[in-house]
């Protein structure tokens, strides 16, 4: 039985290796940054192609502007306060939490940064990633 064992042991390695060269390495590299020259009053916004700044009474916050579903760029609504994704309907409150759709996860939240040194403005730092 012993050698039985080992002969399947082999044989499932041998079909397994190849699987696991499809499985890519993700490298994380630096994040991004992203300047905004504005100075935006509390409950003033920023759309900005991949995310929308806020300025809130607790500081300012970036919005992702991709869908947690597809990837599909959202829409922000500034008469209903959401956004809204084209491709699917998937509906988030202003500051990115899920309401409805087929999305099921709020839209991500990047760090910001208040320009310093006498400029004016923020800096949104995006995340990167790469496959290799």
């Amino acid at each position: 039985m012993k050698r039985r064992e080992l002969l399947f042991t082999l044989f499932a390695t041998m079909l397994g290796l190849p699987a696991l060269s499809f499985i890519k390495k993700v490298q994380i590299r630096p994040p991004r940054p992203v300047r905004i020259f504005k100075v935006l009053r509390e409950g003033e916004y920023y759309i900005h192609d991949e995310f929308v700044l806020f300025e809130t009474p607790s500081g300012p916050i970036a919005v992702s502007r991709h869908c947690t579903h597809l990837g599909c760029i959202v829409n922000f609504r500034d008469d209903e306060r959401h956004f809204l994704c084209p491709c699917h309907q998937s509906l988030f409150d202003w500051d990115g939490r899920y309401i409805r759709g087929p999305a099921k996860k709020d839209l991500p939240h990047f760090a910001v940064k208040r320009l310093k040194g006498g400029q004016e403005g923020y800096e949104v730092l995006m995340p990167r990633t790469r496959l290799s």
